[in-house]
């Protein structure tokens, strides 16, 4: 576990509501705001489904009052323990791969805005061309190269699961047909 996630809501809590205390007010309650996009800015990164939820949910907060900041604020400690926790996981099954692939390696919850890590996430690259897989230590992954694009025909050093196109890649409605196999 890397602590970055909590390590950055720690500071972007704690941020917030002193800006908020500082300037006082509705005026203080909207600089608040303010924070988080900023963080997100600064760390090159964006929200994901679950983090933008708890972002709207501090916001409306910003007006409710403490009876929606409060669990936000716990909500969002947890959720950053929970992404340190399977970002760890990640980077540790990345390195049981060759390294001239793992910066293409992601968890599957990189997938996309709504994406998880899990079963049906990986399932679903499977079916659009990609190949995912669940390492032994749990992390789902996929792999794509440097256009962004799915790599079809990839089959990792070590998982539990591994999820696939059918080869040669065969149309399955709108998708393509694909298998799984156990380790």
């Amino acid at each position: 576990m890397t602590g970055e996630n909590s390590a950055t809501n720690a500071v972007v809590t704690v941020a917030a509501f002193a800006v908020e205390r500082a300037i006082g007010g509705a005026r203080g309650s909207v600089a608040g705001l303010v924070v988080q996009p900023v963080a997100w800015a600064v760390t090159g990164t964006t929200p994901d489904a679950g983090d933008a939820f708890i972002y709207g949910v501090g916001a409306v907060g910003a007006a409710a009052g403490w009876i929606l900041v409060v669990p936000a604020t716990f909500t969002g400690v947890i959720k950053a323990a929970v992404d340190d926790y399977v970002g760890g996981l990640v980077a540790e099954a990345k390195a049981d791969e060759p390294q001239a692939v793992r910066n293409g390696i992601h968890g599957t919850d990189d997938y996309g805005f709504w994406s998880a890590n899990n079963h049906i996430e990986a399932m679903t690259i499977a079916s659009y061309g990609g190949v995912a897989w669940q390492h032994r230590n749990g992390a789902y992954l996929f792999i794509k190269d440097a256009s962004d694009t799915l790599i079809c025909d990839y089959h990792p050093r070590s998982y539990r699961r591994l999820y696939r196109p059918v080869l040669p890649l065969r149309r399955n409605g709108d998708r393509v047909a694909w298998q799984y196999e156990d380790a």
